[in-house]
């Protein structure tokens, strides 16, 4: 799916029942610098989480990424957090902090209504014509490869929405989790006008 990953240098340690022990263990500091570094060179609109921060709803490691992605979303922007970094890359704010919200499922599952106050929706069902798969089979094929934890999904096609909650930064506009934010070329130096000629190449484009 042509993503990029990112390490830090946190410690694999086995399972961890809370976030606490687990962000002595990592030494947070450190991981926490690791992670402002990503976000101030990759330079990231929004953010999202696959966690909560909530300790009761998985285990250490799980609450830890989210509750570093939370005091990150922050620091990376305050020159006087990990100032060291600054003589290669500067400060910058994301819009948005996101948790990847489960609870419309966990409520599924158990018989429960479904409630998705607060929530917006993303529709993440779509096709790949150069893959000739959708995302969701391509998710499948990539979780089930998560083989240390013997994970195993079944392939789906067809309509699927995730649902996102705002944590913390600009609040949503409209029912696009990049609402308000310009993601046009126009943000791009000297590039105001690349927009303008790709819709012209896509418009001159004759498929054989």
């Amino acid at each position: 799916d042509h993503g990029r990953q990112f390490f830090t240098r946190a410690n694999d340690f086995g399972f961890s029942k809370s976030a606490a022990e687990t962000l002595h263990i990592w030494d947070r500091d450190k991981v926490l610098a690791d992670v402002v570094w990503v976000i101030r060179k990759f330079r990231p609109d929004i953010i999202v989480t696959r966690f909560p921060t909530d300790d009761t709803k998985t285990h250490g490691h799980h609450t830890a990424s989210a509750i570093l992605a939370a005091e990150a979303f922050r620091a990376a922007a305050d020159p006087k957090r990990f100032s060291e970094q600054l003589q290669y890359v500067e400060p910058w704010q994301p819009t948005r902090l996101l948790w990847n919200s489960w609870e419309a499922f966990r409520a599924r599952s158990r018989n429960q209504t479904p409630d998705f106050a607060g929530l917006i929706a993303l529709q993440v069902g779509g096709y790949q014509p150069l893959l000739g798969k959708s995302y969701p089979e391509i998710a499948a094929a990539s979780r089930s490869m998560h083989k240390s934890q013997g994970f195993g999904v079944e392939v789906e096609r067809g309509e699927r929405k995730e649902y996102f909650k705002l944590l913390d930064g600009k609040p949503f506009e409209g029912d696009d989790i990049f609402g308000g934010i310009d993601t046009s070329w126009s943000r791009v130096e000297k590039a105001s006008d690349v927009g303008k000629q790709i819709q012209e190449i896509l418009q001159k484009f004759d498929e054989p």
